[in-house]
């Protein structure tokens, strides 16, 4: 909330305070936060539930494992090209 300095040189918020029924726009808001709150959550859960099958849990540490050798041979052949280049050099 935005600080207004006072004449005076103290400051105050604005604030404002309903009194009895909320207003409409309010419901609305919180309708409308609960059903996309509601469709995260129900797509999270599929998500998690598709993460913890034995098959997808293999799939990713075997693309893991993979991509982690690939990058160290990569590593170890630019280190040998590198290590013959200065032998020349």
């Amino acid at each position: 909330m935005l600080k207004k300095k006072q004449p005076n040189g103290y400051y105050y918020c604005e604030s404002s305070i309903v009194f009895g029924k909320k207003p409409v726009v309010l419901v609305l808001v919180n309708e409308a936060l609960h059903r996309e709150t509601q469709a995260l959550l129900s797509r999270l859960n599929q998500i998690k539930e598709l993460l913890s099958s034995p098959e997808i849990r293999t799939k990713i540490s075997k693309e893991l494992f993979e991509d982690r050798h690939k990058s160290n041979s990569k590593w170890k052949s630019l280190q040998s090209l590198l290590s013959t280049s200065l032998k020349h050099a």
